[in-house]
């Protein structure tokens, strides 16, 4: 005590011992390891790659999510990087037009594509910032809401079983149901580390229980290489065609408003107010680690919110623990071996994890919009059309297949994103000129992002 005042501790600059670094770490890599996988999967599968193309994809992206998450955790001075606890990985966003660049015009001009609008999020970050006056609690608590609403059904499907003949199969389901209780009672019984890492153990004691029952196949770690070496430009020299950096650039762009919502959820748990500055710095470091991407053979990256969830459930906020969690990536990324072994956790344990993470994102987002005026009608109007729209392109895929495809790209791929949309336009129009909403306009005031 000094002054008569008690000092605070700074949880997310704060060290923890190494022995609680590294398990804290892999429970974050495992938390976001299906989803960063799934995109190269998915592109690569649909633009007729080979396995060993796939196999060579799948690498290069834990490479670079490593790398791009060091950068946002570790930051380059006062140029780039949020230095909050947030994991990067490849953005959903991005698979419609991906596939259909790639399709058409190869893997090439898919990547100069991601390179060119890479350059573009880091360049406007700065102008970016100068509107985030359209982001108050209303607009956020909405899209962190969104967020977590809309990945529950990636969870749900997961927990039956993935998609195949075996979807709602009993045993699918009491292996998701039994990994949701052992998390739970790892946090009804425990405190303290073994508390924080209660999806770690979820995740490894439902693996265990499904080997004893068949359902955990080691082959891909057997078959899997011992060392992977990433290098640029595998897919040939970067080709530049204007209608596939348009549909990129405008994709990133909407990404960013995403990825505002994850930035200020992430301060939400975080305790931590943000400034203009730290937004900037953060899009910054997504914009460079897209441009990464394009280098090294990945894709398009952003904050990922599945991990927005982990940080809600554990209560460990310190960046070092993603930063050790950047290492482990960019490992995986070099050493496929090791990298296999978290392809082995089955989709119904994945699943029960999940339900309960992308649940708790949506309760941060509550909290959010706990400070939002509900007696005026336009607050009530922008949270209830975003999330409507949101979770209807969720609930709904196929909603805009047959509009044109600028418009199917920006709202038909990501109920995330077309509910972002939705909250800021609405809020602008039905708040526009409103003294009282104006003055607490400021989406980085303390009453409303400091818990």
């Amino acid at each position: 005590m000094a002054g008569g005042k008690v000092a605070t501790v700074d949880k997310v600059n704060q060290m923890l011992p190494i022995g609680q670094l590294i398990p804290l770490g892999l429970q974050h890599v495992l938390a976001m390891y299906a989803g960063a996988v799934a995109v190269p999967l998915i592109v690569g599968g649909a633009v007729g790659l080979t396995p060993q193309q796939l196999a060579f994809l799948v690498a290069a992206d834990l490479f670079t999510c490593g790398i791009a998450t060091l950068l946002q955790a570790i930051g380059i001075g006062q140029f780039a990087g949020i230095r909050l606890p947030a994991i990067l990985g490849c953005t959903f966003a991005a698979v419609g037009p991906l596939i259909v660049i790639g399709k058409e015009s190869g893997m090439a001009t898919a990547y100069g594509a991601i390179i060119t609008a890479g350059i573009v999020v880091a360049l406007l970050a700065p102008l970016y910032g100068k509107i985030l006056r359209f982001f108050p609690s209303v607009v956020t608590g909405s899209v962190v809401t969104i967020i977590g609403l809309s990945l529950i059904s990636v969870g749900v499907r997961n927990a039956g079983g993935g998609f195949g003949p075996t979807f709602g199969d009993p045993k699918n389901l009491l292996l998701a149901g039994f990994t949701m209780l052992v998390i739970i009672i790892m946090n009804k019984f425990f405190k303290g580390f073994l508390q924080a890492i209660s999806v770690l153990i979820g995740l490894i004691v439902g693996t265990i229980v499904a080997a004893f029952v068949g359902m955990v196949d080691f082959t891909v770690v057997v078959n899997a290489k011992w060392v992977s070496l990433v290098h640029p430009f595998a897919f040939g020299v970067p080709k530049f065609e204007i209608g596939a950096i348009l549909m990129m650039t405008i994709v990133m762009l909407i990404v960013m408003i995403e990825s505002t919502g994850t930035f200020l959820g992430i301060g939400k748990v975080c305790d931590k107010s943000l400034t203009e500055k730290d937004i900037v710095r953060g899009m910054r470091a997504e914009g460079i680690a897209t441009v990464m991407g394009g280098i090294f053979n990945s894709f398009p990256y952003t904050t990922y919110n599945q991990n927005l969830g982990l940080l809600a459930l554990s209560r460990v906020t310190s960046r070092f623990v993603v930063i050790v969690s950047g290492i482990i990536l960019v490992l995986l990324g070099l050493i496929p071996k090791f990298a296999a072994l978290a392809t082995i956790i089955p989709a119904p344990v994945f699943g029960g994890a999940t339900i309960i993470m992308f649940a708790m994102v949506a309760v941060a987002g509550l909290k959010m919009l706990h400070n939002v005026d509900f007696n005026k009608n336009s607050n009530m109007l922008v949270v209830a059309c975003s999330i409507g729209v949101g979770l209807g392109v969720t609930v709904v895929p196929g909603l805009f297949a047959k509009t044109p495809q600028i418009i199917n790209t920006v709202f038909g791929h990501s109920g995330i994103v077309s509910g972002a949309l939705v909250a800021v336009l609405l809020n602008a129009f039905l708040n526009f000129g409103d003294k009282e909403s104006q003055e607490s306009s400021n989406p980085f005031e303390e009453e409303h992002f400091v818990g």
